[in-house]
């Protein structure tokens, strides 16, 4: 019994450890999880088919219909027994005729809808991906902000042991020493605040994931640095338009 216990603890440990070294997503795999779970893409894509659906039922022929009727069927009657001696039967037949091209009309209204769903979806991958954009960047420039503050804050931590030895030798007053030791609050104070601006950050990409990962479980990794890049000028752009077009065309 005892060992089972034991190896039940070492499994939940296993599982614990595994889930809080999930490793960070890059902006690719963000991207990818992002078009998968987003509800208001997939409705969109939903929309899409609907009206490549209705494309197919604007443009069915109408079907032909039939009607066949007995009518005066007397089972009572008496010597000779003719029951169907006074039936009268009843034929018809229907087909609708649509004229001025209306089925045509129908169909080029569906596909001019499906245009127009697709156009949306395509406008909201846009829209919702530049969100997922700014947010995942939000991340990284939160994380940077939180290494800054405790950079500062270790970096402070430094100063005030110099100035502690510094009040021992009697260079400074323990007045002078409380004022440096009270204004590290502030670097406090700063870190605090990167941690929820980070905190922030990351449930606003949850948020746009669809995803119940837990905040200290999730993080995002990629280059924050600035890289300079070299604009062409505009003539070199268009001549290189153009080459792309004649070798399109050959």
């Amino acid at each position: 019994m005892p060992r089972l216990l034991g190896r039940a603890l070492a499994g939940f440990l296993l599982i614990v450890s595994a889930a809080h070294a999930q490793t960070a997503l890059t902006w690719e795999q963000v991207r990818e999880r992002f078009r998968n779970n987003n509800p208001n893409l997939a409705a969109s894509r939903v929309a899409v088919e609907e009206s490549k659906a209705q494309e197919i039922t604007a443009y069915l022929r109408p079907n032909p219909e039939a009607t066949a009727t007995l009518d005066q069927i007397d089972p009572f009657t008496p010597d000779p027994y003719r029951p169907f001696g006074n039936t009268l039967p009843f034929l018809s037949g229907s087909y609708l005729h649509e004229r001025e091209h209306k089925r045509e009309l129908r169909r080029d209204s569906a596909r001019g809808a499906t245009a127009i769903a697709s156009s949306t979806l395509e406008d909201q991958d846009r829209t919702l991906l530049f969100n997922l954009r700014s947010a995942f960047v939000g991340i990284l420039h939160a994380k940077e902000i939180r290494q800054l503050a405790q950079d500062n804050l270790i970096y402070y931590d430094r100063v005030l042991e110099v100035n502690r030895t510094r009040q021992q030798a009697g260079d400074i007053s323990e007045v002078d020493l409380g004022r440096l030791e009270l204004q590290r609050v502030q670097y406090e104070s700063d870190l605090q605040n990167a941690e929820v601006s980070l905190r922030t950050a990351k449930i606003q990409l949850l948020s746009l994931l669809d995803e119940r990962t837990p905040i200290e479980q999730f993080d995002v990794t990629g280059k924050f640095d600035f890289s300079e890049q070299t604009v062409k000028p505009l003539v070199e752009l268009v001549r290189t338009e153009l080459v792309g077009m004649g070798e399109s065309a050959n």
